[in-house]
């Protein structure tokens, strides 16, 4: 699996992710692989996603098309970006969207959190989005991320500085995280810069 956190504060936005790659007990750490990432760009969002290292891969191929709708500026935005995708995901990437007999939506099979000018968000397989106020996890090591950003939200300045404690609890406890991290740090939409003293 994998743990990805988001944060805001002070009119930036963060996410970051592990490194550490799993197959049953084999794990592969970061020095052992190239393409080690969990976070891609899809126009100016940053999107990590947790679960088979072929999500990314296939969202990547998917974006490559410029024609392609990508606002995720809000959770009806998403929304709408990942209903037009699930037809093409489908038909072109063999996607197996097949519902359990209770769910009442074919699943996208995507589970993540995306980061822009506009917020924080979780977007879920059923193609819903949520938006956050300071932080959330996806993940393996969710749980673990979740108490430390919560415990270290007040103290700490800076987004990144939320999002790397939340890492660093996630790897120290779940045996699917690991490091290094990945982490990526954007403005805030209508952020007031700090006036530099003369």
């Amino acid at each position: 699996m994998s743990t990805i956190v988001v944060a805001q504060k002070n009119g930036k936005v963060c996410i970051g992710a592990d490194t550490l790659s799993s197959l049953g007990s084999l794990r592969q750490r970061a020095h052992h692989v190239v393409n080690k990432t969990k976070i891609t760009k899809v126009g100016d969002t940053l999107i990590g996603l947790t679960g088979t290292s072929a999500s990314l891969v296939v969202l990547n191929s998917y974006f490559a098309n410029p024609e392609r709708p990508r606002d995720m500026s809000s959770t009806d935005a998403i929304f709408e970006t990942f209903r037009h995708a699930h037809h093409f995901l489908k038909a072109e990437y063999f996607m197996a969207s097949h519902p359990d007999k209770d769910d009442e939506y074919e699943s996208t099979q995507f589970y993540g959190l995306a980061a822009n000018a506009h917020g924080i968000f979780a977007i879920y397989s059923f193609r819903t989005a949520q938006q956050f106020h300071k932080f959330w996890g996806a993940g393996s090591g969710r749980d673990f991320a979740l108490g430390a950003m919560q415990s270290a939200y007040d103290r700490c300045k800076t987004a990144e500085e939320i999002v790397r404690i939340g890492l660093e609890a996630a790897a120290e406890f779940d045996s699917a995280t690991g490091g290094p991290f990945e982490i990526h740090t954007l403005p805030l939409a209508g952020a007031k810069t700090a006036k530099r003293k003369q």
